[in-house]
């Protein structure tokens, strides 16, 4: 990538900047758009009246919610401030030597991966076929890769991975004696969370509420997986009380909602149609658009749409520090009806 972006991919680390721009719409955080149960929000305020206690260092009640609605035993998770935290920790605690991402992904396990200065190979997604994971990506697993990276569905395109395909990533990295990461914290938005959500591999399944409940503030992911001992062991590297007390009421709220009510499929039905009606409208002004299963699009369209619509005080999410992406590509959210409305509206009246 040529100096000419760097001060693009400096600025667009991530999306959800709305402390350095002056936004009305922000289009560049992927959350989802229905409003959140009434529920989980008193809990957040409950939280807020626990403050002088310090969180539940085993985060016992948090972690049996969590297994409830996973079908799984609390001692198959661990929960951390954000997937990020996670991420983080899993690097630190297998010291990886060599990894292997796909390319483009989020750009978090890059950073983490840096951290313990590990070489990073990449396996380029082929815009000819919509930045979707292939076979290719087996071949790149070898004796000596130690840690895999795969998102499902990956960012910023929202490709869910063909579930044959990820079955044979689990398995090579097994037989090669490499740890797999499957980053599924968008899964619940696509519709294929009940189908898929089941954990059979020895891979880390990395799992958010962040996303699904639209709440990037409180700070709340959790870790999943069959191997225990790999768990306990990334464990160490998180700090005591890494779940705030108002996270941790949020987290217990949040799990009894996905256990025992159909809020993820109203927020996937609002989704699936304001993801079909974006996709049209935007095609329509002249936009390439990549077909996607999440709660939002990777599009191509002129370098400057991003200074563009901030200048109207809509944010969306510049791609040029994604690997294989310059500056024509952008990540826009799903949101709600009126919002997406303004949003075409507005890219029409500019291009």
């Amino acid at each position: 990538m040529g100096d000419e972006n760097k001060d693009i991919v400096n600025e667009a680390v991530h999306g959800g900047d709305v402390y350095r721009n002056e936004v009305r719409l922000d289009f560049s955080a992927n959350l989802n758009p229905l409003e959140m149960p009434a529920s989980v929000a008193e809990a957040m305020m409950t939280g807020l009246e626990e403050i002088h206690q310090y969180p539940d260092p085993q985060q016992q009640k948090l972690r049996e919610g969590i297994a409830s609605f996973e079908g799984t035993g609390p001692d198959h998770i661990i929960c951390g401030n954000g997937a990020s935290e996670l991420i983080m920790a899993a690097v630190h605690a297998l010291k990886p030597k060599k990894a292997l991402v796909t390319a483009p992904c989020y750009a978090g396990y890059a950073a983490a991966l840096r951290a313990e200065d590990a070489v990073i190979e990449e396996h380029h997604l082929r815009e000819e076929d919509d930045f979707a994971v292939d076979e290719g990506i087996l071949g790149k697993i070898t004796s000596d890769t130690d840690i895999v990276f795969a998102a499902d569905p990956n960012n910023p395109n929202g490709s869910l991975l063909d579930p044959e395909l990820k079955k044979q990533i689990a398995v090579k990295c097994d037989r090669c004696g490499a740890v797999t990461v499957f980053d599924e914290c968008f899964m619940p938005l696509t519709g294929e969370w009940t189908e898929r959500k089941a954990v059979t591999d020895n891979a880390l399944h990395l799992r958010a509420f962040t996303k699904t409940f639209a709440i990037p503030g409180i700070r709340l992911g959790y870790m999943i997986s069959t191997d225990t001992e790999l768990l306990k062991s990334i464990g160490k590297h998180l700090p005591e009380w890494n779940v705030s007390r108002i996270a941790e009421r949020t987290g217990e709220a949040a799990s009894e909602v996905l256990a025992e009510t159909d809020y993820i499929e109203r927020s996937v039905r609002m989704i699936e149609k304001e993801r079909a009606y974006l996709s049209k409208e935007l095609a329509g002004c002249g936009i390439r658009v990549y077909p996607g299963d999440a709660n939002y699009l990777l599009i191509k369209s002129v370098p400057d749409l991003y200074d563009r619509l901030l200048a109207k005080g809509i944010l969306i999410r510049r791609c040029a520090n994604f690997s294989g992406l310059d500056e024509t590509y952008f990540r826009i959210a799903v949101r709600r009806r009126e919002e997406n409305e303004t949003l075409i509206k507005t890219i029409g009246e500019i291009l």
